[in-house]
């Protein structure tokens, strides 16, 4: 039973955190959760009583005061009408772009794709782009910046392995990384939020600690990687994940960094849609650009005269989402190199092969075409310059539009020379077949080529696609 000159429970608990904590006997983050439980309970005036209790015991057994952000009084802010200021365009400062069209400073952008296609390869590439200025993967480095990978799955040597196989792809001097800062989740896991069942609140234990840390660093850049591993709240409420949004973009907001989640795709999404992350949308509804990693398809090799064999290898990204900038009509080719480390031992004589991702370009002009496109201009072959008639292999300049080669030029803006590499490969593939055939409007026959639909590639319909 309760002295009757004893303080109240939640007052008794404040004073006992407060002497674990100051002990160090507990985390902070688990001392916070437990005071806004105490917070909870106390209700109405005897919340500032709780929060002198807790001062008082904390400046008793560390000589100085500090309140838990949990605690802390929110300062009251006026909300007011302002008109706007319209100022010239000229004198609109431009967005701080960082990396591309993708990563921005001051937003939050978020790559997904399914696992083990190399999101993390991908993503470190970038985290090195910036942290050096040079563009390693094509896309421009508008400004050199610190980054900071935080690795949450990883152990740290096995970062140090994928950071040197990309420095040997790339011919990167390790001297030219001051700028680089990695982080392991196996040396300490992060809480970006969670939630707390019995006050029914959302706790940010480590967002605080993040927003110092970027900014005692100057950090430019911050990597996620997986966002599952930054939290513990229920990737399937939407609540809860745009409890972790705005986390995130409050980091992005406070320092000026940009910042880049990588996510998951759900089990068998294959479009290139945003709506193909995993989980709630309320997370990807906040994000300000998103992009979406591929693997090669059968489909893709064949266009592509990749052999099926190393098709594993060669990734897609395709842009997902675009709010700051118009969306790239064509997806970027990446190709995973294994790159052998040299770290030979006498148990491990032939060492490490680690993968690192390196920009691809295919001298094909197909490398840029999607399967849809394709199709689009393969029906207008199959139809013919005319009723009765079929395009032909034949470019004579004074009966250019009859020849096959035209299609492409006039519907994809390539050359002629781009347009004959594609006819050759889709003859080579059997996609095109040439053989004679009945020319009605010419009443006699001639040779001509046909689509062989069998050997189309294929299209996944989209989400409000019919089937």
């Amino acid at each position: 039973m309760r002295h009757p000159t004893d303080p109240p429970q939640p007052h008794r608990a404040a004073h006992f955190l407060g002497k674990l904590a100051a002990a160090g006997l507990i985390a902070p983050q688990e001392a916070e959760i437990a005071l806004a439980a105490a917070a909870h309970e106390a209700k109405g005036a005897d919340r500032a009583g709780l929060q002198a209790r807790l001062l008082h015991t904390l400046h008793d057994h560390t000589g100085h005061a500090h309140l838990p952000p949990l605690l802390a009084p929110q300062p009251e802010m006026a909300l007011d009408a302002i008109p706007a200021a319209l100022p010239p365009p000229q004198a609109i400062p431009p967005r701080a772009w960082l990396y591309g069209a993708f990563l921005v400073r001051g937003f939050v952008s978020v790559l997904a794709a399914p696992g083990g296609v190399g999101k993390s390869a991908y993503a470190l590439a970038i985290a090195l782009a910036v942290a050096t200025g040079r563009p390693l993967l094509g896309d421009r480095v508008h400004r050199a910046a610190p980054t900071w990978v935080l690795n949450l799955e990883d152990p740290m040597d096995e970062l140090d392995r994928r950071v040197a196989a990309l420095c040997l792809a790339h011919d990167i001097d390790p001297a030219a990384l001051a700028g680089l800062h990695l982080h392991s989740g196996r040396t300490r896991p992060l809480v970006m939020a969670a939630f707390d069942r019995q006050t029914s609140r959302f706790l940010y234990p480590d967002r605080d600690r993040i927003i110092a840390a970027i900014t005692r660093a100057g950090i430019g850049l911050v990597i996620v990687d997986p966002l599952v591993k930054s939290h513990m709240l229920d990737e399937n409420d939407n609540r809860h994940m745009d409890a972790l949004a705005t986390a995130w973009s409050e980091v992005a907001d406070a320092t000026g960094a940009a910042i880049l989640l990588v996510h998951h795709v759900r089990k068998g999404a294959v479009n290139a849609d945003i709506d193909a992350a995993r989980g709630a949308k309320s997370l990807t509804d906040a994000a300000r650009a998103a992009a979406l990693l591929e693997p090669m398809t059968d489909d893709d090799a064949r266009l592509l005269g990749i052999p099926a064999a190393e098709a594993w290898r060669f990734l897609k990204r395709c842009d997902a989402k675009a709010n700051l900038a118009p969306r790239a009509t064509r997806a970027q080719w990446l190709r995973l190199e294994t790159i052998p480390l040299g770290n030979a031992s006498a148990d491990y004589p032939e060492g490490d092969r680690v993968g690192a991702v390196m920009a691809w370009r295919q001298t094909s002009p197909l490398a840029a075409i999607s399967p849809g496109e394709c199709n689009i201009a393969l029906d207008l072959i199959a139809s013919g310059p005319e009723p009765g008639a079929r395009y032909g292999l034949t470019r004579n300049p004074r009966f250019l539009t009859r020849w096959v080669g035209h299609v492409l030029t006039q519907c994809f803006d390539l050359q002629d020379r781009e347009a004959s590499q594609i006819i050759a490969l889709w003859l080579k593939t059997g996609l095109l077949v040439e053989g004679e055939y009945f020319d009605r409007p010419q009443r006699k026959t001639r040779r001509g080529v046909s689509v062989d639909d069998s050997k189309r590639p294929t299209v996944t319909p989209g989400p409000g696609d019919q089937a």
